[in-house]
């Protein structure tokens, strides 16, 4: 079990709702002394090497929010697809109205904005000389113009991807796990910036993290215990060479994103 825990409410939260991100995660000293003894940091960069690791896993959390949304919105845009072209019907009737109908649809855009709906229907003529005093017609007509516009974007937006192809190129272990999930390309990030840090810090370790060599997982498998719980896919260790399982190496999943396994 990991021994930087208290997460799991932070990294769950939806990732279209606005917020920060942690800049810095706290880990126990045991934690990172035992961290920095694995990764081999010299005494007078351990100080050094424990801010990056702080500061590593507060960029994780955006890598993760960021990827999620992504995955997010691909999953949503196959709905808007399924009204793009209706869209575009709807959008040529609105640019087919004479001057005389796009204003009228733009009033009463406007009425229902600085209104809304209540109110008797003996209000409306009020209602809209008010905003045309206060807004003007150009107002009404920039209205219709944007609606126009929104339809427009709604088959561009379906097909748009914020998400990369998964890739299978790559001999790591969990890169080939069946796509990239949002877990397996924060943790593809971390150990790459990782491996930057430790040698930043002056470390004899090296490992190279596009390989599943023995040095990187003899590493993994070390740091597990001192990172947060199932920070580690399960898929690092799923398998060994050979391609039995190695039951003793399952981790915790997804606990470090608000997930059960």
């Amino acid at each position: 079990m990991g021994h930087a825990n208290g997460l799991d409410e932070e990294w769950s939260a939806d990732a279209f709702e606005p917020g920060g991100r942690p800049s810095r995660v706290e880990f126990p000293q045991p934690s990172l002394d035992r961290l920095s003894g694995l990764a081999g940091i010299p005494a007078h960069y351990r100080p050094t090497f424990a801010n990056l690791l702080r500061e590593l896993f507060g960029q994780a959390h955006l890598w993760h929010r960021i990827a999620t949304r992504s995955v997010e919105m691909d999953a949503a845009a196959k709905e808007l697809g399924r009204i793009a072209k209706d869209a575009q019907k709807l959008k040529a009737s609105i640019d087919g109205l004479s001057k005389q109908a796009r204003a009228t649809l733009g009033l009463h855009a406007l009425r229902l904005d600085h209104f809304g709906e209540a109110g008797p229907h003996e209000a409306a003529p009020g209602q809209i000389e008010d905003v045309l005093r206060s807004v003007g017609l150009d107002q009404a007509m920039q209205k219709v113009e944007y609606l126009s516009w929104v339809l427009s974007q709604l088959g561009s937006a379906a097909a748009a991807k914020t998400w990369p192809t998964p890739e299978n190129g790559g001999s790591a272990r969990w890169k080939n796990a069946g796509g990239r999930a949002p877990h397996l390309d924060t943790f593809d990030r971390f150990v790459i910036e990782l491996g930057k840090a430790i040698e930043a810090c002056n470390s004899p370790v090296r490992f190279d993290p596009n390989e599943t060599d023995a040095h990187l997982l003899a590493f993994l498998e070390e740091a597990a215990p001192y990172l947060p719980d199932g920070f580690v896919p399960q898929e690092v260790f799923e398998k060994r060479q050979n391609g039995e399982r190695d039951a003793s190496l399952r981790l915790k999943r997804f606990s470090f994103f608000g997930r059960s396994p």
